[in-house]
C-alpha cells in the first residue's frame, strides 16, 4: 500500500483523535476513510452550500417585502414596550 505523509498542526490532532475514537478507528485510518468518502462524493454539492443556498433564498424573499409603513412611531414604540413588559412579567411569575 502506498504511503503518504501529511504534516498537520498540533491543534488538529485532538479533534481528529476524538472523531477517530467515535468511529473506533485510528486517526490515520479515519482520515484515510474520510478522504476516500470525500473524493467519491466530490460531484455532490456540500451540505453547507445547500443550506447556504436555502438561507439566501429565504433572505431574498424577505427583502422583496411586503413592508409595513409605520405612521405613528410613538404608538409603535409603546406597543413594543407593552409586549416586552408582558414577557418580563411572564418570566418573573413563570
Amino acid at each position: 500500500m502506498p504511503q503518504f505523509t501529511i504534516e498537520l498542526p498540533e491543534a488538529v490532532m485532538p479533534a481528529l483523535t476524538r472523531k477517530a475514537q467515535g468511529w473506533n478507528k485510528s486517526p490515520e485510518s479515519f482520515l484515510s476513510s474520510y478522504l476516500v468518502s470525500f473524493l467519491e462524493n466530490d460531484n455532490e454539492a456540500p451540505v453547507a452550500d445547500k443550506e447556504r443556498e436555502a438561507l439566501e433564498d429565504i433572505l431574498e424573499e424577505r427583502d422583496k417585502g411586503p413592508f409595513v409603513t409605520i405612521t405613528d412611531m410613538t404608538a409603535y414604540r409603546e406597543s413594543i414596550r407593552a409586549r416586552v413588559m408582558e414577557r418580563v412579567q411572564q418570566h418573573q411569575h413563570g
